[in-house]
C-alpha cells in the first residue's frame, strides 16, 4: 500500500530541483568563463627556480587582447605593476626578493556568482641559479 506524498516532502523535492538547476547553470558558466578567457602565464613554470632578472621575461595573455585591461597581477598577494606589451602584458620594474613566492594572475568575472579565471604559479627566487 503507498501512503500518499506529503506537501513537505514534495516542498522539499522541488526545493532540491531549483538548487541543482542553479547550481548546474553556475558550474557550466563558470566553466565557460574560464575556458573563454584562456588566461596563461608565459616564461614562468610551475615550481621553477630562476633568477629575479629571469623574470623580465613573463608574459601573461588571454585568449582575447581586449580582456589584458582587466587581468590582475598579484605576487605573494600584493598587486603588481604590469604594462601591456601588444597582446601580452609584462611586469613593470618588478624584482622579487630571494626565495620562495607565489604569483597569480586573474581575471574577475562580470557575472555575480561566476567563477574568476586564475592561473597560480609558484617560483623561487635563486640569484646564483643561471638566467634561461
Amino acid at each position: 500500500m503507498r501512503a500518499p506524498v506529503r506537501r513537505s516532502e514534495l516542498l522539499l523535492l522541488v526545493f532540491l530541483g531549483v538548487v541543482f538547476a542553479v547550481s548546474s547553470t553556475v558550474v557550466v558558466a563558470s566553466v565557460t568563463h574560464i575556458e573563454k578567457i584562456g588566461l596563461t602565464i608565459d616564461g614562468l613554470e610551475d615550481g621553477a627556480v630562476l633568477s629575479a632578472v629571469a623574470l623580465r621575461h613573463v608574459r601573461i595573455s588571454t585568449g582575447h587582447p581586449d580582456t589584458l585591461g582587466r587581468v590582475e597581477v598579484l605576487v605573494d598577494e600584493t598587486m603588481i605593476a604590469t604594462r601591456r606589451d601588444g597582446d601580452r602584458l609584462t611586469l613593470e620594474g618588478f624584482t622579487p626578493t630571494e626565495g620562495s613566492h607565489a604569483l597569480t594572475a586573474r581575471v574577475r568575472s562580470t557575472t555575480p556568482l561566476i567563477m574568476d579565471a586564475v592561473v597560480d604559479h609558484e617560483f623561487t627566487v635563486d640569484n646564483a641559479a643561471p638566467s634561461p
